[in-house]
């Protein structure tokens, strides 16, 4: 093992294998700095490029453009408050914020570091884990899977600052129109009204850009205002580096949202968007400033973004263990390897580890490239916050018009964009949570899926399953520590 893991190491550092991966990351990066473009639209489009190539260097070239696209899309979420990724849309809340304030710098700082450490974690957990993935992987079950995500719609109070009433009916009209098109595990369609486009339901990108980028744009049109504050000191590098300082002073908040991100990560198909919610709402619950959560917390900006990162190396289990996709991504990239002649499963690993060790490296050293390439241009990039809103409006409704129209190439996607922009305005101005709605959508699909198949598989029995037992026992923590809280502020 430690001589295919040097193996591994050796043919990554070869200079042609450094060029591939240092062009992925610029493209990465790139693509995620863009508001509108998608990660996964660009991995689909690199496939051909790297058609003839070494299988390494091929999948290690792709494989830099998914881990960095993530990392950069944090910038468009803090400058401007437009996710790069659905999966930023939980570094919007506290990272638009700071940008408001001013901070945008610190937060940039802070969320690109974070990103740099959570992306070395999940790859250090990968490459511990290679020589003993099946058995961790098989582990996990649908029951499993149903109870992480119930635990997640549990947190929706977390979100929802203000009316507690208000969040929970966001998060339970997310959870209805997540219902719209074919159900998962019956195949009967719902709420389509006889219009053929809906039978899919709606679209994760149409749906998180509307909700959250439309809203800040007609905003910015409309008023004409700078995103900064103009009375704000302009952001340097100072503020950039003294932000990235911030991730290791809250060492303790990125390794656990890492945590979270991997673990998240090793379960097909809950990762994705939902490791950085999971992780912001663990961190809210946790943090010893809970107070400054929604309200521009520096925290609130390293715990999803760390875990966004990290959750690419626990995708990466069951997709090189069983050939699983542990994600979207990671499905396009199995595409990839039948394209070279590669099948993933325990044979890939037990006759091509040289090659998993390649790949494992690619996604911590892509990881600390993007951040430093990032922080290093923070400040400039900073700029756009001092932009007037009637010059970058119009900018930035075309890339968000462009972006979602060549997600799919489906036109209806732009109706779907402009429809929940339209929610996700009136939700803002009637002080309805949009993450609520976010995470009730997202979240909604994978309970009715799991429960059906949990029922079908285990009966009610799955209830005592350890994990279910250790989701029970931390929502008693939990709300045992609100109510606590909560009597506190009462006699206070």
């Amino acid at each position: 093992m430690l001589e295919q893991i040097l193996q591994g190491a050796t043919s990554f550092v070869q200079p042609v294998s450094l060029l591939f991966v240092g062009v992925g990351v610029l493209v990465g990066t790139a693509v995620g700095l863009v508001p509108g473009l998608n990660g996964l639209t660009t991995l689909a489009l690199m496939i051909p490029f790297v058609y003839g190539a070494d299988p390494a260097i091929g999948l290690s070239f792709l494989l830099a453009i998914h881990a960095v696209v993530n990392t950069a899309s944090a910038v468009p979420a803090i400058l401007i408050g437009i996710p790069g990724e659905p999966a930023s849309a939980a570094t919007v809340i506290d990272g638009h914020k700071l940008a408001q304030q001013g901070r945008g710098g610190e937060a940039i700082g802070a969320a690109l570091a974070a990103s740099g450490i959570g992306g070395v974690f999940g790859a250090l957990v990968l490459l511990a884990l290679l020589p003993v993935l099946a058995p961790i992987v098989l582990y996990f079950k649908s029951p499993d899977t149903l109870m992480i995500a119930l635990f997640g719609i549990s947190l929706i109070g977390v979100l929802a600052k203000g009316s507690m009433a208000k969040g929970l009916l966001a998060g339970a009209l997310g959870m209805l129109l997540a219902t719209v098109g074919y159900q998962d595990t019956s195949g009967v369609p719902r709420f389509w009204f006889e219009m053929d486009f809906l039978l899919d339901g709606f679209a994760l990108v149409p749906v998180t850009l509307g909700l959250f980028a439309v809203p800040e744009i007609l905003s910015m049109g409309a008023t004409g205002r700078t995103i900064a504050d103009e009375k704000a000191p302009p952001v340097n590098a100072r503020q950039v580096f003294f932000g990235a300082a911030q991730a290791f002073k809250h060492w303790v908040a990125v390794l656990r949202s890492s945590l979270i991100g991997v673990c998240t990560g090793v379960v097909p198909g809950l990762g994705g968007a939902t490791a950085p919610w999971l992780a912001y709402m663990s961190a809210a619950e946790t943090s010893r400033e809970k107070h400054k959560f929604g309200q521009g917390s520096v925290e609130g900006v390293i715990a999803p973004e760390a875990s966004n990162n990290s959750k690419e190396g626990g995708s990466l289990i069951p997709t090189l263990a069983f050939g699983i996709p542990g994600s979207s991504s990671m499905a396009l990239l199995i595409g990839a390897f039948y394209l070279f002649g590669l099948t993933p499963g325990p044979e890939f690993l037990e006759k091509n580890m040289p090659t998993a060790v390649h790949m494992t490296i690619t996604v911590a050293v892509a990881n600390i490239g993007a951040a430093v390439l990032t922080i290093l241009v923070g400040a400039q990039l900073s700029a756009v916050t001092r932009v007037p809103g009637r010059i970058l409006a119009p900018i930035l409704m075309l890339t968000l018009l462009l972006g979602t129209y060549a997600t799919s190439n489906e036109p209806m996607d732009l109706v779907v964009l402009m429809v929940f922009g339209i929610m996700g305005l009136a939700m803002k101005e009637l002080n309805y949570s949009r993450p609520c709605f976010l995470i009730g959508f997202v979240l909604a699909p994978m309970i009715e899926t799991y429960l059906h198949i949990s029922l079908r598989a285990h009966g009610w029995s799955f209830l005592l399953r350890p994990v279910s037992l250790l989701v029970f026992l931390a929502l008693a923590v939990i709300m045992a520590r609100n109510v606590s809280q909560r009597r506190k502020v009462a006699f206070q």
